[in-house]
């Protein structure tokens, strides 16, 4: 009849609902996208940072603070270099999963009679992509000292360097190392002078870091 024959024909007119591309398909075209590759480099550069060792070559005193242009009390001290005093320290950074941004726990390789044994690490600059290249971390000191002098007080020191290289075409490298405390600078409130109210993070000393060397790898010739 017609009406059966209209029936067949809407049905074979009718559109076939779109198709989702194949899982393959998928999954290469999230491989190629930009945030998939922006991703997949800011992970290689945590890696990179997490898996060796670091040793840590610091400098720390009014000559080398001045030197940077540091403007707390110790840059303001007495500049002989002759005060300057040396500390190294290996650490290891572990990355806690789930934080924006990057963070986790820092541990001394070896025991320090200056040095907490962990402290807090996190990433303290990105670029545009989200690609980490700063960082910053803080670890308790007991106070060092140069003879009588007190150079940093007992209470956190805190690192921070920036992070050169991708991990992949340029090897990891943390550069521009500088050791910094915070300081009460105080704040004039009528006739009060109220202290800890407000700080700054002044220069104390700066650091070199270098992948350390693993024992059980032969040195390299």
């Amino acid at each position: 009849t017609m009406l059966a024959a209209a029936l067949v024909s809407q049905h074979r007119l009718r559109p076939s609902p779109p198709r989702a591309p194949p899982a393959r398909l998928n999954w290469l075209a999230d491989l190629f996208s930009p945030d998939a590759a922006d991703s997949a480099a800011a992970e290689l550069v945590l890696s990179e940072l997490c898996e060796p060792e670091w040793a840590i070559r610091c400098e720390l005193g009014a000559a080398v603070a001045s030197s940077l242009g540091g403007s707390g009390s110790l840059a303001r001290g007495r500049t002989d270099a002759s005060t300057d005093v040396r500390l190294d320290c290996g650490v290891r950074f572990e990355i806690d999963a789930g934080f924006d941004p990057p963070q986790g726990t820092v541990r001394l390789a070896r025991p320090s009679r200056l040095l907490a044994a962990e402290g807090f690490w996190k990433v303290s600059e990105t670029d545009d992509r989200d690609v980490p290249k700063a960082i910053s971390w803080r670890l308790q000191s007991t106070g060092i000292r140069a003879g009588e002098e007190e150079l940093v007080p007992p209470g956190p020191l805190y690192f921070n360097a920036l992070l050169e290289g991708d991990g992949s075409t340029l090897p990891l490298q943390l550069t521009a190392g500088r050791l910094t405390v915070k300081e009460d600078i105080g704040a004039d409130v009528g006739i009060f002078r109220a202290r800890g109210i407000l700080a700054e993070f002044k220069i104390v000393g700066a650091f070199e870091a270098q992948r350390a060397i693993d024992p059980a790898q032969p040195p390299a010739s």
